[in-house]
């Protein structure tokens, strides 16, 4: 039963009820608020609730696309729930692109967005839009509240914001979205009554505990064998690191499993830089099976090698969505940790797969020479990150450099956004992780990337322990290089490359934020080990003329094919 039972009107104490579901019953303790008046009821209710509950956390910002990636990242530093309360009409479809990415990553995400009564629609009424549906498939379940009505009682608002919130947890979690109407008094009224009797009946309304899943199935194994990691979570890591060391058998790390950034003998560097080599493929030609923990993968050889493995491939994931686009591999549905802990995989002698990784790293680190470069700053910042402090991978060419030519040291979190792997809300999302890793956070990105969030400085500006943005400024869409647009010389500048001239020094001193502009690789070192040290954010832009990084990777590769020693 609620503590509280007096409110000044059926909206306050309806708004009440939803965030008291969220808190009590569904682990919120964030709630991400934009400003607006029809949101009203929602925003006084959290506020209200706060000044009770201490473990309730409150964020707000004035863009509702940069709050909703934000939220996520929360949700990714924590595992936890995150709300987003938004006004009527536009606003609620600002929150689309991050609703996008939290159902494709299964992200509890949710978005609780105010809306007009049903008579105010159709009518001419200002700031209304139709949005049932509006997230389509994009969200796990939808929930069309009406408006506050005295008909429905307590325990059937609450039961049905279970129905919904259920699908937040579990193995198949995602996004939902709770449509809620008001009419007003949206600020409430001067007087209070008690609303006893409509709570009455809140708590016999208790969400349903999700049944225990079935065992996995267990592979029929042979040697010699190989553990691939796709994107994992840390606990899902250290159990598939943990099955590679007792089993001796080797990892090929994807930059988004958190293991990529671990010194270990079980984790070779560079599966991309290795499957660039001759002699990289020819020591892993032997490979007769795979298993592989989670999907998404970042580095286009590796995918391109197991789209043509001949041998059987198992996919182990905890979502039941299929995460093979070369449509080869047996999926199994299973918990990561709980699998590995029952597998018993059969060794081999890889010690010339590991001579061979070796050798490829420290013919990279000569290619890689002390000019400042986009491949150089990967190297450069993973070296010196310091040993707790989170890694974020923005995407496009950012976490292509970072996959290829990161240097394991102290396995570092590595967190990502490639569920849809859009470039838009990266900086909002590492803002939100940075709200709860204490340690601070380093975040790699491109420009294009900054351009569509720069919104979100100021968010970075509230940081309270080190935030520090490495921007690499190629003047456009740097990864278009890479692609076969660059052969479309007459097209290529003004549809792919998009060269704006811009740089990030205003925009930095606009938000009151840090400002370095590196020009050598002992420069960066200094900038970066300073902001790792200060406690706040740091915008440490490098700009590089465009087409120089895709020119250095091409080299490497282009060396690696040709070098008979790997």
């Amino acid at each position: 039963m609620l503590k509280r039972t007096r409110f000044s009107h059926l909206n306050e104490a309806w708004a009440h009820v939803l965030v008291d579901r969220l808190v009590r019953w569904h682990q919120v303790r964030d709630i991400c608020i934009a400003p607006g008046s029809r949101s009203a009821p929602l925003a006084l209710a959290a506020a209200r609730y706060g000044r009770d509950q201490p473990e309730l956390q409150l964020h707000s910002h004035f863009d509702e696309r940069g709050l909703a990636y934000f939220a996520l990242g929360l949700i990714k530093a924590t595992g936890r729930p995150v709300a987003v309360f938004t006004t009527s009409g536009t606003a609620v479809a600002n929150l689309h692109p991050a609703m996008i990415e939290a159902f494709e990553d299964h992200r509890p995400l949710i978005a609780v967005t105010a809306d007009r009564p049903d008579e105010l629609h159709g009518c001419g009424a200002n700031q209304t839009t139709n949005q049932h549906g509006l997230f389509g498939a994009h969200c796990r379940g939808e929930l069309q509240l009406p408006a506050p009505d005295p008909a429905w009682s307590a325990g059937r608002l609450g039961q049905a914001l279970d129905s919904v919130l259920a699908l937040l947890h579990g193995a198949d979690a995602g996004p939902v979205h709770i449509n809620a109407p008001f009419r007003e008094p949206l600020y409430g009224t001067p007087e209070s009554r008690d609303f006893g009797p409509w709570l009455s009946d809140l708590d016999n309304a208790l969400p349903a505990s999700p049944a225990p899943g079935e065992p996995a199935p267990q592979p029929d194994l042979d040697a010699p064998l190989l553990l691939v990691a796709g994107q994992l979570e840390p606990e899902e890591a250290e159990a598939v690191l943990a099955l590679a060391r007792r089993s001796r058998v080797p990892i090929l790390a994807d930059i988004g499993s958190q293991l990529r950034l671990t010194q270990d003998p079980m984790v070779l560097e560079s599966p991309d830089l290795l499957l660039a080599s001759r002699l990289g493929r020819d020591a892993l030609a032997p490979v007769r099976q795979i298993v592989q923990f989670g999907g998404r993968l970042t580095g286009k050889r590796l995918g391109t090698w197991l789209a043509g493995f001949a041998g059987t491939r198992w996919l182990v994931s905890r979502h039941s969505t299929y995460l093979d686009p070369a449509r080869k591999a047996i999926a199994i549905q299973a918990d990561i940790p709980e699998f590995c802990r029952r597998i018993t995989l059969p060794e081999h002698d890889f010690s010339v797969l590991h001579s061979i990784s070796q050798n490829i790293t420290l013919l990279a680190q000569n290619i890689i020479s002390e000019e400042l470069s986009e491949p150089a700053t990967a190297r450069i910042i993973t070296e010196a990150i310091p040993p707790d402090m989170a890694l974020f991978a923005g995407n496009s060419l950012s976490i292509r450099l970072l996959d290829l030519l990161a240097v394991p040291r102290h396995g570092n979190r590595c967190v990502t956004n490639r569920g849809a792997s859009g470039i838009d809300g990266v900086l909002a999302t590492a803002c939100g992780f940075e709200q709860w890793h204490s340690a601070g956070l380093t975040l790699l990105l491109g420009d294009l990337s900054l351009l569509h969030d720069l919104n979100s400085l100021a968010l970075a500006a509230r940081a309270t322990v080190p935030l520090v943005i490495v921007v690499l400024n190629n003047d456009g869409g740097g990864i278009f290089h890479l692609l076969p647009a660059r052969e479309h010389d007459e097209c290529f500048e003004p549809l792919f490359q998009l060269p704006h001239g811009f740089d990030f020094r205003q925009a930095a001193g606009q938000f009151g934020i840090r400002y370095t502009h590196p020009e050598s690789p002992g420069d960066l070192r200094r900038s970066y080990a300073n902001a790792c040290t200060h406690n706040g954010c740091t915008l440490i832009e490098l700009r590089f003329p465009s087409g120089q990084g895709s020119n250095r990777l091409r080299e490497l590769a282009r060396r690696l094919a040709e070098d008979r020693s790997c």
